[in-house]
């Protein structure tokens, strides 16, 4: 794991928003000869974010949590249903939808942006990256993204990348197993 900054601790985080294409998935698609397209998925990260949101039950976190991707497919949509994670898809410009976002709910804070937490893999999160309070990049990134991230975890999208970043920010390793089963079995 490559960080240049030590993780935000759990007060500290009032959003966290996750890219989809390159985060939850390989960055890859398949194309039927109908035209519909199918992505994978990794259910590591979806037990991790089973995780998080056991997290924001207990009051471990206090956070908004949702996927905000550029693509407008329904797949995207859908894994974010499954997940239940919000979803804002259709967004050509990620950081504007953020600015106005934060602007809309923290706009008495200093610096909305402090308390953001963004996975991100590719030049159209470039901008969002370099401004969020801490950002998570998957190895196989870009390397400029790779460059501005607060972290690189040794994951690739789609390959349990959430997961590990979902671990990491809990301290998961350093749970007791009774407090590992409480937010397991808290789903």
């Amino acid at each position: 794991m490559s960080g240049r900054r030590p993780w935000p601790s759990l007060p500290a985080i009032h959003t966290i928003a996750f890219d989809f294409d390159g985060v939850f998935t390989d960055n890859a698609v398949w194309v039927g000869h109908d035209g519909a397209e199918l992505v994978r998925c990794d259910r590591r990260d979806g037990l991790g974010v089973d995780l998080l949101r056991a997290a924001l039950a207990r009051g471990m976190l206090q956070a908004e949590v949702f996927i905000l991707s550029k693509e407008r497919h329904p797949v995207v949509e859908a894994r974010a249903h499954k997940l239940r994670l919000s979803c804002h898809s259709g967004c050509d410009d990620k950081f504007e939808f953020v600015r106005d976002h934060l602007a809309r709910r923290r706009g008495d804070a200093a610096d909305p942006f402090a308390g953001l937490v963004y996975l991100g893999n590719d030049l159209n999160d470039l901008s969002l990256m370099e401004r969020a309070g801490f950002s998570v990049a998957p190895e196989d990134a870009h390397p400029r993204v790779r460059a501005v991230a607060a972290v690189v975890l040794p994951h690739r999208g789609g390959d349990g990348f959430v997961r590990a970043f979902v671990e990491q920010l809990l301290d998961v390793q350093n749970m007791t197993s009774g407090e590992l089963n409480e937010l397991v079995h808290h789903r």
